[in-house]
């Protein structure tokens, strides 16, 4: 997989996977949150996404 799909999973896996949102609204407040989080983090995104050394 490359950088970005790996991210997408990830997304995916915290925002998406086993959880119940009430509306469409709901998701978009989560994947904001998900934005922010990595935003605020980029070494810990670079070494999740195998792209630090």
């Amino acid at each position: 997989m490359n950088p970005i799909e790996r991210l997408w999973k990830w997304l995916k896996d915290t925002v998406i996977a086993n959880v119940f949102h009430k509306n469409r609204n709901d998701i978009v407040q989560a994947i904001a949150r998900f934005v922010h989080y990595i935003h605020e983090r980029p070494e810990e995104v670079l070494q999740r996404l195998g792209c630090a050394g």
